[in-house]
């Protein structure tokens, strides 16, 4: 995944907001491909002492939390409530 400074040059300027917060280390990297697929970047950023535990045991447990620019989010919370919404409707 690349840093927000690997972005390109707009991304790089605009302000990065917290869009949502995965439960997991699974959870994030579906939340971060459905991003992806639509072009939208992301990072990962790990609480507490999360990024140390994914290193030495392979996952964390204490979330994550997905950013993207700031300008994005409208698209982004609709892709991701569409998202969800099918998860409920199976």
């Amino acid at each position: 995944m690349k840093e927000p400074a690997e972005q390109d040059h707009k991304a790089e300027l605009e302000e990065w907001i917290l869009i949502t917060e995965a439960a997991n280390e699974i959870e994030a990297d579906i939340i971060e491909s459905i991003l992806d697929s639509e072009e939208i970047p992301c990072y990962k950023r790990y609480n507490e002492a999360g990024d140390y535990l994914r290193i030495y045991m392979g996952m964390t447990n204490f979330g994550v939390g997905i950013y993207i620019p700031g300008n994005l989010k409208e698209k982004a919370e609709g892709l991701l409530n569409s998202m969800s919404t099918q998860d409920d409707q199976e």
